[in-house]
């Protein structure tokens, strides 16, 4: 299973979007996949990767990649999640699954 090492979140540009600031950990990570961001020991929030952002004159190489999440639409969502302050944390990355949505 891709898994990916989140160094620092950040707010994108548009104020719309998070950046997943870190380094692939295993797999290979595209977008569309599903980034699961744990909340509890038992619930994760799962979110979808819009676009994948690689940060060629970032010389820290926990921060080489960035995986992107637009939250245009679901402004509570966006407030959650940055509440969480994700860093330094390994998070899990899934393919859709056939005929679902997120």
């Amino acid at each position: 299973m891709p898994k990916f090492h989140v160094k620092k979140t950040s707010l994108g540009d548009d104020q719309t979007s998070l950046i997943f600031k870190g380094k692939v950990i295993e797999g290979p990570i595209n977008r569309g996949m599903i980034l699961e961001i744990p909340i509890t020991e038992a619930a994760v929030i799962s979110v979808k990767v819009y676009d994948i952002v690689h940060f060629e004159k970032q010389k820290d190489e926990m921060k080489k990649v960035g995986l992107v999440v637009d939250f245009y639409g679901a402004p509570d969502d966006l407030d959650v999640i940055m509440g969480l302050n994700i860093l330094d944390e390994e998070l899990n990355v899934i393919e859709v699954p056939a005929g679902s949505e997120v």
